[in-house]
């Protein structure tokens, strides 16, 4: 294929690659899982480019490291995008640096190729005649067999879950269908990189196939995810309890878990972590989290969130009419109460009292003064 096509084919990639890279991150100030699936569009971005360059004969070894240093991350990013994506209600970004151990190995050969550059430009000299050194061979084979070894362990994890009804939902169905894609992909790039194919295969499939892969990935999620929203907010407790109705549980053992919610929460209070999710309460009971968003929503009357805030709200009030005391602002009662931030503590105050913090305080400072 003419040379010149294949540049054109690579700098479409990087560049269609760099702006959904962006876009995910822009949007993970609300959506955390958007964080980890940036990272994942980044690291082939950057392979991609990192081909293009040794591809040229314009390869540089500060852009090969960021390429192998990336793509030994993939594994790691794959596993905590997928526990960010099934954790959707966490609101923060969370970090195993474990599922990222690949990656730190490839740190010692960095500071040996600043200490021996000759090893850094052997190491080039190498790529651009489509053969590797023996340091670029391990951590190659690293990247194939983590990546891959990654996504075995996702399918087989959540097929495992998935065959369970009270688990089985349109978004563990969308991963599947992810995890399954995503497999496709690599089977197609590192059996024949493995198998050691012309070096024009790689260069030429992961600007195609790469792109529209990951491309396919951002407007699939981003779309999936708009409707599951939607379907959050249009659907009632009375519909979620039509929804959930399929577990056939008994009223029984229906009550049994909503009495130990109730319990736990009086108990150790865990609505006052700002983190505390779904997931974290199914931990701590040891209860499916479909079960638990059952009994909530068809015996509170409310979904999670809502049920979680209401605590905040009922222990703000308590904080509230001891201001004069405790010599909290209102922002530290917020804090206190379990809000991670002002905005959504006065949006959840009003929602449920019908008032702002300060006109809270206000009306119950003039029923004193009439008392």
């Amino acid at each position: 294929m003419n040379d010149n096509l294949i540049l054109i084919i690579s700098a479409s990639a990087v560049l269609n690659l760099s702006l959904i890279t962006i876009l995910s991150w822009v949007k993970s100030k609300d959506k955390p899982d958007n964080f980890w699936l940036g990272w994942l569009f980044f690291a082939p971005c950057v392979a991609i480019l990192d081909n293009t360059f040794i591809f040229a004969d314009r390869g540089t070894i500060l852009l090969y490291h960021l390429g192998l240093f990336s793509n030994l991350s993939f594994g790691g990013l794959l596993i905590t995008f997928v526990d960010s994506f099934l954790h959707y209600d966490r609101k923060t970004i969370k970090f195993n640096w474990l599922l990222f151990i690949p990656t730190f190995t490839y740190v010692p050969f960095i500071i040996l190729c600043f200490i021996q550059p000759n090893w850094a430009t052997e190491t080039i000299r190498a790529s651009e005649t489509g053969k590797m050194t023996i340091f670029a061979t391990i951590y190659n084979m690293i990247i194939c067999g983590y990546s891959i070894g990654a996504n075995v362990y996702l399918l087989w994890k959540h097929n495992q879950i998935g065959m369970k009804p009270a688990t089985k939902n349109k978004r563990t169905l969308l991963l599947n269908e992810f995890l399954w894609t995503i497999m496709i992909l690599q089977s197609m790039a590192f059996i024949p990189f493995l198998f050691k194919l012309d070096i024009d295969y790689i260069i030429l499939y992961m600007p195609i196939m790469g792109q529209l892969f990951f491309v396919y990935v951002f407007f699939r999620m981003t779309y999936s995810m708009k409707l599951f929203e939607n379907q959050a907010i249009s659907q009632s407790p009375a519909e979620n309890a039509v929804k959930y109705a399929a577990l056939k549980l008994d009223d029984h053992k229906v009550e049994d878990i909503r009495m130990q919610i109730i319990e736990l929460m009086e108990k150790k209070k865990s609505y006052l972590n700002m983190d505390y999710t779904l997931s974290d309460m199914s931990k701590e009971l040891k209860i499916l989290p479909n079960l638990l968003s059952m009994v909530i929503n068809s015996k509170l009357n409310c979904c999670f969130n809502e049920y979680i805030n209401t605590l905040r709200i009922k222990t703000a009030i308590e904080l509230l009419n001891k201001a004069g005391k405790n010599n909290l602002t209102i922002e530290a009662i917020a804090y206190e109460s379990g809000f991670n931030n002002r905005t959504s503590f006065y949006k959840a105050f009003k929602k449920q009292t019908g008032k702002l913090p300060k006109e809270y305080l206000k009306k119950e400072k003039e029923l004193k003064e009439v008392i």
